[in-house]
């Protein structure tokens, strides 16, 4: 069992404030009893795909840090990723005079409010502007709208501007002149941007600061289990709470679960990361929900 950092100390990412809102008890397993259960997916494919992720992510570092991407894995593993490489940067190439900060974490310290996001890439063009670049390889891409009300796109943006001034040429970004983009190499590579403004970053700073002082005011017998059998279903502590019977196959549509539940993309991860040494582990995720 890992120590856990006291909450009050804790810089929270964007996981953490996903993981309290769809379930408080699974957010007071793992960053209160600091309950680590570290592992790749069962399933082949899964693993496949999330080493490939992982893979990717290395590569593009690289990249945009000036280096040769170089080949990881397999054979057939590396066909792909270089596939990938190639449609990344023909999207998006460097270019002279742009500012590139491939991984960079940024903490914001606030009295009220401590956040912490690692980007998978910043672009500062000459002129200021500023694009946050998060790569996913998901076979299945969350639609637009749960993209805009994750808590990933929230983090990010608005620590960023808060917290982000040391790596703008006029010392603070404008949030006006700030966006995200969600990109996926597959399919011919997918963009989704998603622009920020002065006005949602006043709101998102007041939401944020009420979801932490809610956590920080939370009793530790105070973090109820989600009423939701789907996220319990995908949960690693399913079987602390339910049994070894929570191991069980997902039930069958028609077996009193929503039909939506199991299409395809309706339960793939949004935040899928915590900056390094936030925690041993980091296991999968569920579909990002808005902010309370």
């Amino acid at each position: 069992m890992a120590q856990p950092i006291p909450l009050h100390e804790r810089h929270f990412s964007a996981l953490a404030l996903r993981l309290y809102a769809e379930c408080p008890l699974r957010f007071r397993r793992r960053y209160v009893d600091g309950l680590a259960i570290p592992g790749l997916p069962d399933d082949p494919e899964e693993r496949r795909a999330m080493l490939q992720g992982e893979r990717f992510h290395l590569m593009a570092r690289r990249y945009y840090s000036g280096l040769e991407p170089g080949t990881l894995g397999a054979p057939a593993d590396r066909a792909e990723l270089e596939d990938w490489m190639q449609k990344l940067v023909r999207y998006l190439p460097r270019r002279p005079g742009y500012a590139y900060y491939p991984e960079l974490e940024l903490r914001l310290s606030e009295p009220a409010l401590r956040l912490v996001a690692r980007f998978d890439l910043v672009v500062v063009a000459p002129d200021g502007e500023a694009t946050i670049y998060d790569w996913k390889t998901l076979r299945h891409m969350p639609p637009r709208a749960k993209l805009e009300a994750a808590f990933q796109t929230t983090v990010y943006r608005y620590v960023l501007c808060a917290a982000g001034g040391a790596y703008a040429p006029g010392g603070a970004f404008d949030p006006d002149r700030v966006s995200m983009v969600y990109w996926n190499p597959l399919r011919g590579g997918r963009e989704e941007r998603l622009p920020y403004s002065a006005a949602r970053f006043r709101e998102d700073g007041r939401r944020l600061r009420q979801l932490v002082a809610q956590i920080l005011a939370t009793p530790p017998d105070g973090f109820p289990p989600t009423g939701d059998p789907r996220l319990c279903a995908r949960c690693e502590y399913r079987q602390l709470c339910h049994g070894p019977l929570a191991d069980r196959p997902l039930p069958e549509p028609g077996d009193g679960w929503p039909e939506a539940a199991l299409e395809p993309g309706q339960e793939v991860p949004v935040e899928d990361e915590e900056p390094a040494g936030a925690f041993d582990a980091d296991p999968d995720g569920l579909a990002g929900l808005p902010l309370p």
